[in-house]
Formats: structure tokens, sequence, C-alpha cells
């Protein structure tokens, strides 16, 4: 049940309390521009998703990708997360909020054989160097990497299943092609999509521990 009540803030919140009650003091554009980054990127603040892929229109938010660059680097320092610009042109910048620990421990978990021996990714794997090759990749091929999967979250055999690297069958479709472990993506999903509902309560002063 939601209600407007006072209850303890939970502690996934914590540190956007302050920065959500002076929200309605600052400069409009910028309030915008935080409240778009909070609520796109709630899966990686509120649970457990590694990073999110998101696109800015500079014209909607009436702002330059310097004006992003500088912004996202204030919120990164102040809410803790990693950014890396992927793909900027005159009308959009295209970027990567995430968890750098989390990364690297699932690249630690990636196979071998598939990073390094059929992608071809620089060995050891670390999160900041797969960020960049990423980024380069994008550049030279003109188009988004699929393995970015590995970085937004989503299980590594539904990620390398989609590629055709692993001999496995789609099992279905939870917001994305399932590969492997059903359960494990539905749960994932589920937590994803609940994130982002926590995100729109907190954003309109709601306590509530679920989405109904």
């Amino acid at each position: 049940m939601i209600s407007r009540v006072d209850r303890p803030v939970d502690s996934r919140f914590a540190r956007f309390q302050s920065w959500r009650d002076g929200l309605r003091d600052g400069n409009p554009k910028r309030r915008k521009f935080e409240e778009w980054v909070f609520l796109n990127s709630a899966g990686v603040f509120l649970a457990d998703k590694t990073g999110e892929l998101l696109t800015l229109r500079h014209s909607e938010f009436e702002v330059d990708a310097e004006t992003v660059r500088t912004w996202l680097s204030s919120l990164s320092g102040h809410w803790g997360f990693q950014f890396a610009e992927l793909h900027v042109s005159s009308g959009s910048t295209k970027f990567i909020v995430y968890r750098e620990e989390r990364l690297q421990r699932v690249l630690d978990k990636a196979p071998y054989c598939v990073m390094c021996g059929q992608l071809n990714y620089p060995c050891p794997l670390e999160a900041s160097s797969f960020i960049e090759e990423l980024k380069n990749r994008w550049e030279y091929h003109g188009e988004i990497p699929h393995e970015i999967g590995v970085a937004l979250g989503y299980p590594l055999d539904d990620v390398f299943g989609y590629m055709g690297l692993m001999p496995l069958d789609c099992k279905g479709v939870c917001g994305w092609q399932v590969f492997g472990c059903m359960e494990e993506s539905q749960r994932r999903s589920c937590a994803f999509n609940n994130a982002r509902c926590q995100a729109l309560l907190f954003l309109a002063g709601v306590n509530s521990t679920a989405c109904a």
C-alpha cells in the first residue's frame, strides 16, 4: 500500500534524499536532466543492474555535449557511479552509466574463450578498458556492439546466446531474449522494472517498499 506518512527512508535512497528535497531550487534545465538520469538509470542506482545505456537528445534539454559531460561528472561524484560517452553527434550524446565494481565482477566470470578468443577483447579483462574498447568499436563500425549487453546487467548466457557465440536456443522474452536460465532473467527483469517504479514514487515524494 502506498502512503505519504513519514517512515524511515529506504537505505537505497539515502544518497538521493537531499538531492530530491532541493530539486525545486535548482536550474530548471539541470533539474530536468538530473531527474531524467535518475529515472532512466534507476536499475543501476536502486537495483543490481550493472549499467544503463542512455541516449540524450540535446534539443530536448536545450544543452550541448559539453554541458552534458559537465553535469554527468558532477552527478557521478555525488551518486557514486561511473559514466562514459560512447557516441557523440551534433544532436545527441549516447553514454553508459555503470558501476565499475559490478562490471568487473561480470567480466571476471565471462568465458575467456568468448571474450578474448572469439571477440578479441584484450586480456586481462578490466572494466575501464572494456568500456573504452566498446567505444572504439562503435566508432569504427558505426553501430553499437552487441556485447555491450555484458555491461548492461543481462545474464552472460543471454548476451552470448543472442550473438550466436554459445550453442543455446532462445527460451522466450522478458524484456530481452533469454537463452540461459529463464527464472534468473525474469528475476532481473522484474528487479529492473521495479527500480524504475520505485524511482518514480521517490521523485513524487511517495514512500513505498514495492510497486503495486
